[in-house]
């Protein structure tokens, strides 16, 4: 599960520093702008940061049912961030010409989210670390399920 995130992250990221222009974004209408952040405010998933925080103060406790809802709620936190990657690897694979686009969407979601890739490794750092964790982490079917089940694509 684990690997798959970080091998997900990385392949995006190497893609979008492979882009040789930059164009102007289009601007968009305030008031689309202010409904759009409304609407991402209420389906605002759980904190990376907070599940992480939990996880060093009770993980070693947990079992591996509470391993497995402490994981689903990492991919819900991460959702946002795996379906605007693959928002733009599709746009980018419909037209190979538009490194530009890619790399700002990449740049963009990188300052959206700066600390994805610290969180997400220290999470599985602790979940390595007990027992239980360790037998969430490494259940591939049970992740991939998961991952169908909430609707998160496999980069």
């Amino acid at each position: 599960m684990k690997k798959l995130l970080y091998v997900m992250f990385a392949f995006v990221l190497c893609l979008g520093m492979n882009s040789c222009k930059k164009e102007a974004a289009p601007k968009d209408d305030a008031a689309e702008t202010e409904k759009a952040a409304v609407e991402e405010k209420e389906a605002e998933p759980p904190s990376m940061a907070d599940i992480v925080a939990k996880a060093k103060a009770e993980g070693a406790n947990w079992t591996v049912d509470e391993w497995k809802e402490q994981f689903k709620a990492m991919a819900l936190a991460t959702k946002p961030i795996m379906l605007k990657l693959a928002e733009a690897l599709e746009m980018f694979e419909k037209d190979s010409t538009k490194g530009a686009e890619l790399q700002e969407a990449m740049e963009k979601i990188k300052a959206d989210y700066p600390d994805f890739e610290k969180l997400a490794k220290e999470f599985d750092t602790i979940a390595e670390g007990t027992e239980n964790g360790k037998i969430v982490a490494n259940d591939e079917v049970w992740g991939k399920n998961m991952m169908e089940e909430l609707g998160i694509p496999d980069l």
